[in-house]
């Protein structure tokens, strides 16, 4: 009897960590067709911040979560996805990306473009004024399922988000991203918010472009 409940308390442990995983995906809806395959390169940091924590890895990481929430799309991070060196997933040229990442269906590629906190006063900044954060990125969403790769979206999304001066000012380095301390912020509620903007504007176009897809 003992050893009976000893093995559903693990079975019961093993499913809750697999229902909290950030990359729980699974390939088909439960109609039995299949989801849209997507992989999602390494996000680009343009800005200048030099926080302890990357915040690459960060916004990879909600993504994944928020992703995987919505239950739409199958992505596949095995951690082999990569940009090469020599090409720029901006540029005119998409020609490589379906030699780069076959077998997948679309391609997401991300670029933090604005990461910067601004206060409201025209003053000397000082730790008791307002100020706001404002977030951007650049989204480009490219479809390899035909044999010339084609651009299904792109667009830059961009955000403010307000701080109060009364509230007192996270230590950062201290509370950092993976700290239970960290999720209580500012900005990771800022993070939170713009991630579900830019998973909701790839989760769109990708299913809008499945749905039209003729073979």
């Amino acid at each position: 009897m003992l050893r009976s409940v000893i093995i559903l308390s693990c079975l019961f442990l093993f499913t809750s960590c697999r229902n909290n995983s950030p990359e729980e995906f699974t390939h088909y809806y439960e109609d039995g067709r299949a989801k849209p395959v997507v992989a999602i390169a390494p996000i680009i940091d343009s800005t200048m911040n030099n926080f302890s924590w990357s915040l690459s890895d960060e916004f990879k990481s909600l993504i994944l979560n928020r992703a995987s929430k919505k239950g739409s799309l199958f992505i596949k991070d095995d951690h082999e996805n990569f940009i090469p060196s020599s090409e720029n997933p901006f540029s005119e040229d998409i020609s490589w990306v379906k030699k780069e990442y076959a077998p997948f269906e679309f391609v997401v590629f991300l670029e933090l473009m604005e990461h910067d906190k601004v206060p409201i006063k025209k003053t000397n900044y000082h730790a008791n004024t307002s100020s706001n954060l404002n977030i951007s990125f650049r989204i480009r969403v490219i479809d390899i399922r035909s044999n010339e790769p084609k651009i299904v979206l792109q667009e830059v999304v961009n955000d403010s988000f307000f701080e109060a001066r009364n509230i007192i000012q996270p230590d950062y380095d201290l509370n950092s991203w993976g700290t239970d301390a960290y999720h209580a912020t500012p900005m990771s509620t800022a993070h939170t918010k713009i991630t579900r903007e830019v998973v909701e504007r790839i989760n769109d176009y990708i299913l809008l472009a499945k749905s039209r897809w003729n073979g």
